[in-house]
């Protein structure tokens, strides 16, 4: 039996988080549930407060052993020691209970991989893996690898996007960037093709009666219930690292838009890189590609006389 809403130590935790943090902390609350074997129970029912140390370590080596990035454990771990905080607060758990929960610790390290260049055969396999998919998952993760891949948005910008800031006959995207500025992405038509597919199947699900969500991406809960939530960056991660690994891939948001600015420099110049990526200096563009060795030497081995 759940407890009551006003002792529940995780909606108390939830309570004195801003809105957009209380939707992160939701997602990272239900895998890491998922994880611990909470399978099919609402994150609000889970025990929190019977949780051991031990279960806290075998979630940090599972985020390990996935290929999570170390910030990305921390938030785990900080999810669940805000939770236990507040059933110590709620006399749930002991002070001594409390201490040995805080004395767990992440895993080490902050610096994150330097990202890579996922070649279009990659994508296609990446499209096809969404595509098997029956699940609305299917749809949706390809419509958002379509858009990050298709126009080289950030994934705080995919995340914000709303239906109104997307013109189809222009196939472009008006988006809020770094500073607020308001820019205007594109993204070629095959990526609209799949963002279309998945709008028409989340409008199929709709209830009689009810419109359509302002926002262009849901968050999605188990099994294949479309709620009626805005999807959070730190599902676009996870959505990455879960598509990535169906193919032998450990994949970061940020690579997508890595390997477009690298595919625009390789097919076109830095200088429209540079427009397409809204970089201020060309020396950010520049940092971005991801062209290796062998492509440079090919590059002076086509200089023929």
């Amino acid at each position: 039996m759940s407890l009551p809403e006003v002792q529940n130590p995780l909606a108390l935790y939830l309570a004195r988080l801003a809105p957009s943090s209380q939707l992160t902390m939701k997602y990272v609350l239900q895998d890491a549930a998922d994880r611990l074997g909470f399978v099919e129970m609402d994150i609000h029912e889970v025990p929190w407060h019977q949780l051991q140390p031990g279960h806290v370590i075998a979630l940090v080596a599972a985020l390990r052993e996935d290929g999570y990035a170390p910030n990305t454990s921390s938030l785990y771990v900080n999810a669940i020691r805000g939770v236990t905080n507040e059933a110590w607060r709620q006399s749930l758990i002991s002070h001594e209970h409390l201490l040995k929960m805080r004395s767990v610790k992440p895993m080490a390290g902050t610096r994150l991989s330097k990202g890579k260049n996922i070649r279009r055969t990659l994508i296609r396999e990446l499209m096809d893996v969404c595509a098997a998919d029956p699940r609305p998952q299917g749809r949706r993760d390809a419509a958002i690898i379509a858009i990050l891949y298709g126009s080289g948005m950030r994934k705080s910008e995919s995340v914000n996007l709303d239906l109104a800031q997307i013109d189809f006959a222009e196939r472009s995207l008006q988006v809020t960037g770094k500073g607020n500025k308001q820019l205007i992405k594109y993204a070629p038509t095959w990526a609209f093709t799949v963002l279309n597919d998945w709008l028409e199947l989340r409008r199929s699900c709709l209830p009689e009666g009810q419109s359509d969500d302002a926002f262009l991406f849901n968050r999605i809960r188990r099994g294949s219930h479309i709620t009626r939530d805005r999807i959070t960056k730190h599902a676009i991660y996870f959505i990455a690292k879960q598509r990535g690994r169906q193919i032998g891939m450990d994949i970061m948001p940020h690579d997508f838009r890595r390997s477009f600015i690298t595919r625009v420099i390789e097919e076109h110049d830095l200088s429209i890189a540079q427009k397409l990526a809204h970089h201020t200096n060309i020396s950010t563009t520049a940092s971005y590609d991801m062209r290796g060795e062998n492509e440079r030497r090919r590059a002076i081995d086509r200089f023929d006389l």
